[in-house]
C-alpha cells in the first residue's frame, strides 16, 4: 500500500539549502524514519525536475563517513520521469526512530525564485516497490524552531494557571 509521508505518522526528508552563488546550490538532506515500515529505510529517491533543475550540473556532495555506507547515484530523465538522486544502504540503512542527516547534492538552479521541496519517493530494496512517497520539507530555521516553542511555552504556562 502506497502511504503519503505527509500525514501525522510518515518517514520524511527535510532539506536545508545553502546558496553557493550564480544560481548553484547545495542541498543537505536527514532522512527520518519514525518506524511506521516497520523496519529500516534502506533505499529512496529525491526527483529534480528537469525545468528547475539543470540536469547535467546535478553532483552528489555526500561527505564520507556516510557517503561510504551508501550507494548514491544522480539517474537521469526520461520520457515522463525526472532525473533523481538515488540512495540505497551498503548495510542496516536508518533504523526504526532514527534519522540520518549529511545526504547532498549540488546543482544548479533554473527555475525562478529559489530551490523549494522535492518530491521523494522510499522504496524497499529487494523489490523495488515504493513504500511510501512524500514532499520533502525544509529544516525550520533555529530562530523560527525558538519562536514556535517559546510560544508553545507560553501557552502551556497560561494553560496552567487558568486549570
Amino acid at each position: 500500500a502506497l502511504r503519503l509521508a505527509n500525514s501525522a505518522a510518515a518517514t520524511t526528508i527535510q532539506y536545508q539549502l545553502i546558496d553557493l552563488g550564480g544560481g548553484q546550490f547545495r542541498a543537505l538532506y536527514t532522512l527520518s524514519n519514525d518506524g511506521t515500515l516497520g523496519d529500516a529505510v534502506q533505499g529512496f529517491d529525491i526527483y529534480f525536475a528537469p525545468a528547475l533543475y539543470l540536469e547535467s550540473s546535478l553532483q552528489i556532495a555526500t561527505p564520507s563517513p556516510l557517503a561510504d555506507d551508501w550507494d548514491e547515484l544522480i539517474l537521469g530523465s526520461g520520457v515522463l520521469v525526472s532525473a533523481a538522486y538515488d540512495a540505497l544502504a551498503l548495510a542496516g540503512g536508518v533504523p526504526d526512530g532514527g534519522s540520518q542527516s549529511g545526504f547532498a547534492v549540488q546543482f544548479d538552479w533554473i527555475g525562478s525564485g529559489a530551490p523549494g521541496a522535492q518530491p521523494f519517493e522510499i522504496f524497499d530494496v529487494g523489490t523495488f516497490a515504493v513504500l511510501e512517497s512524500g514532499i520533502t520539507m525544509p529544516i525550520p530555521e533555529p530562530s523560527t524552531f525558538s519562536l514556535v516553542m517559546l510560544g508553545t511555552a507560553i501557552l502551556l504556562r497560561k494553560r496552567r494557571i487558568h486549570d
